[in-house]
């Protein structure tokens, strides 16, 4: 007989909806907010202490299943020492000064009308759980922000950069949203208390100078009614800041659509009554503000009341706090910035969901946590009657991999030996294959899927997307990712006095002969990394792809010669990024973000120097990209001077080869201390500038390395195949629909695993 279950209880926590949460609040508002220490309430999911053990015995460590602090008295719950679990359910989130122990209640210490309950209930009689957290508002003034530590533009607007005001004689500094239209004209969106009154003018520094960049508008809001934006959700006398004003723009050729350290974006998230859920708690952000540059949050809860005020209550729509160990860096001169939702599609990228408009610095004995305030941007759009401006022509690539790749491919067609019929035929392809190198700072073609995408960032853009017959049959059916990378330096004679086993694969691959899949397997199999997103095999695809480059030429397949090539641009562009041939790829998983010596090997973009990738592979490369053309037009000469390899087998070696010149050159480690040291010193919002006057040169060298590996082995698949001996009728320009029609066929360099990868070798 099974157990006994009392199958009429009512519904579970984790049933109740956002609606339901909200609907519990509002009728039990008034009585929280005059309870003793209260500052605050918000709905969420509930937070779990860090030290507390899963009730899922599978998921417990050794400490967490030993549980030592069992039968003890709790410490204070606080937002440091707390986390949202997958199994965290709805609750209210209630927000307190001051912590006090139930026992203090008990003794009558404290009258029981102060206790905040732990339980509050629906007319239906439904529980609604309340978790309330210690978070003392800091009250410390942020330092004022310095003008000349901004980053501002030099040739071009965009979002992400600073916006400035004369207020009263003093001159204020806040952070450009991105571009929205109603039709008829382009605006700057921005927050209501930057932007002023009507016909206010507002400027930036353009390359030094001061330049106006428009006037404030009529279109602004301050604040909305809840149940007017909400309609059908519970919130009395409550109002939503929105806090959004537009600023009519003077030359829209002076405008890109894009955001400073974000680069393009993708559609904006719509959101309303019918689709904003507690789903939403933990989604993965990203924002480039004015003051603290780039930021990674995520959303930690929902329409925060802030304020009261005359019998009126004041929300956010979202808090945003940090999603790493380290508190989120956000601070004044951080309004307006734009958040966006990270997306698994590489079609909608980046996609904008927020506006920021201030921010609460919450403290405790752990340090201080600042969260942003932001406002729901289909919100602002819908009140506004505006539409987001995406326009797909950029002038500023959107991550240091379109940059690297697309200035790899190009420059490495004018570095072919000349007079070589591979020569001109690769100068004639040059669009097809990347831009023209005069091009690649200025507005380049169309680069959305579906549609023609230059051959360097294939890979990227089309073949990471996951094959649809309906919604994206240009997508790849095969694993992609693991063809980009290699941590060729990690093993145990990298990282002494850590208990790895296995040398590392830079010193397992000495010589051409030891690059093999079952050496490579061996590796990873000791190390056991199993999983294909663990087996990273650069080598073994460009290994591939030289194969079928030769077999294309001995077929007199030109075009498909010339398809595979341009996308082989894209994985030795790979190779001479130096974080991306590192297991210090996104700092130091060996080292807690504090420094110390971690246990065992944290998570991706967990450990010391976090974030450290974007910032040198992104944003420092997105503010110099005028400067690395420049350079390397006055230094790439007319051929690459390396000797050929003779199989794909060599190729791939030489491809490890350049992923060793360009560690020697800029060692990872470096890059990490350089950046943990700069944020330490309170100057994250000149990483970029910093990190560029150290490391600067010498990224000009690996790309200019990049490109002479790629011309030479494309050169050497070429004269492998007999190129040299092709009719001339065929070294000729491709028109784009028959390059697009060979690179969407799932046939065509079939995208493969370590495990799968020894039939095309």
């Amino acid at each position: 007989m099974e157990d006994n279950m009392d199958y009429l209880s009512l519904p579970q926590f984790s049933s109740l909806s956002l609606s339901d949460l909200l609907r519990a609040r509002d009728q039990f508002h008034a009585h929280l907010m005059h309870k003793r220490n209260v500052i605050g309430t918000a709905v969420g999911r509930y937070l779990i202490r860090k030290d507390d053990p899963y009730p899922n015995p599978d998921k417990r460590d050794d400490a967490a299943e030993k549980n030592p602090k069992a039968g003890k008295k709790k410490e204070p719950r606080t937002l440091g020492n707390s986390e949202v679990r997958d199994y965290s359910w709805p609750c209210i989130l209630v927000l307190v000064s001051q912590w006090e122990d139930d026992s203090v209640f008990d003794n009558q210490k404290l009258p029981i009308s102060d206790f905040v309950p732990k339980t509050i209930y629906l007319e239906d009689g439904r529980s609604v759980p309340i978790c309330t957290v210690h978070a003392p508002l800091s009250e410390k003034a942020p330092s004022p922000i310095d003008p000349r530590s901004l980053s501002f533009p030099k040739d071009h607007l965009s979002g992400g950069y600073p916006v400035a005001v004369e207020v009263q004689g003093v001159e204020r500094f806040a952070s450009l949203g991105c571009l929205v239209s109603d039709g008829h004209n382009i605006y700057a969106l921005t927050n209501r208390h930057v932007t002023g009154e009507v016909g206010e003018e507002l400027y930036t520094y353009l390359d030094g100078k001061k330049t106006p960049i428009g006037k404030t508008s009529a279109k602004q809001i301050e604040q909305l009614a809840f149940t007017y934006l909400y309609e059908s959700w519970s919130g009395k006398n409550v109002f939503v800041n929105i806090d959004a004003g537009l600023v009519k723009i003077d030359q829209l050729n002076a405008w890109e659509p894009t955001i400073f350290g974000l680069g393009e974006i993708g559609p904006m998230v719509d959101l309303s009554t019918y689709n904003l859920t507690l789903n939403l708690i933990g989604c993965p952000l990203q924002a480039f503000g004015a003051a603290s540059g780039k930021m990674y949050g995520k959303i930690a809860a929902l329409f925060y009341r802030y304020k009261s005020v005359g019998g009126f209550e004041y929300v956010s729509d979202f808090l945003i706090g940090s999603r790493t160990s380290r508190p989120l860096q956000t601070r004044p001169g951080d309004s307006g910035t734009i958040w966006t939702m990270e997306s698994d599609d590489v079609k909608l990228g980046l996609q904008p969901i927020a506006i920021q408009w201030g921010g609460s610095v919450f403290a405790d004995e752990m340090g201080q946590f600042p969260f942003a305030m932001a406002t729901s941007l289909s919100n602002v759009c819908r009140e506004l009657r505006v539409d987001l401006f995406r326009s797909r022509k950029l002038a500023a690539f959107d991550y240091w991999g379109a940059v690297g790749h697309y200035t790899v491919g190009s420059f490495a067609c004018e570095m072919l030996s000349e007079g070589t019929k591979i020569s001109k035929l690769m100068k004639r392809n040059q669009g097809l294959i990347s831009f023209a190198t005069s091009d690649i700072d200025k507005t380049v073609n169309d680069v959305k899927v579906p549609g023609f995408v230059q051959l360097a960032d294939v890979s990227d853009k089309v073949w990471k997307i996951q094959y649809s017959k309906t919604k994206a049959p240009y997508g790849r059916k095969g694993r992609e990712n693991p063809n980009h990378y290699a941590d060729i330096d990690y093993g145990k004679d990298t990282l002494p006095g850590h208990s790895l086993v296995v040398d590392s694969l830079d010193k397992r691959t000495s010589s051409v002969a030891d690059l093999t899949t079952d050496n490579w397997r061996e590796y990873y199999d000791a190390l056991g990394w199993t999983k294909s997103s663990q087996r990273g095999c650069v080598p073994f695809r460009v290994w591939q792809i030289y194969k079928e480059m030769k077999r294309f030429v001995e077929n007199r397949e030109i075009d498909k010669f010339v398809a595979a090539a341009g996308i082989m641009a894209h994985y030795v562009g790979d190779a001479c990024q130096t974080l991306h041939g590192s297991y210090l790829d996104d700092g130091d998983p060996w080292r807690n973000p504090d420094g110390s010596p971690a246990d065992e090997m944290l998570g991706h973009s967990e450990g010391y120097g976090a974030d450290v990738h974007h910032a040198y592979e992104a944003a420092m490369i997105d503010q110099n990209v005028a400067e690395i053309v420049a350079a390397l037009s006055n230094e790439i000469g007319t051929e690459h001077g390396m000797t050929r390899v003779n199989s794909g087998q060599e190729a791939g070696f030489a491809t490890i080869d350049l992923m060793r010149r360009t560690r020697a050159r800029i060692p990872p480690i470096d890059i990490v201390e350089r950046f943990v040291a700069i944020r330490s010193s309170d100057q994250n919002h000149k990483i970029s500038k910093l990190l560029w006057a150290d490391f600067g040169a010498d990224t000009i060298k690996t790309l200019k390395d990049g490109c002479r590996t790629l011309a030479m082995i494309w050169e050497s698949a070429w004269v492998d195949g007999g190129g040299e001996d092709v009719d001339n009728s065929l070294i000729r320009e491709f028109d784009q629909d028959s390059i697009r029609e060979i690179y969407e066929d799932q046939d065509f360099l079939p995208s493969v695993v370590l495990d799968d990868i020894d039939q095309y070798l």
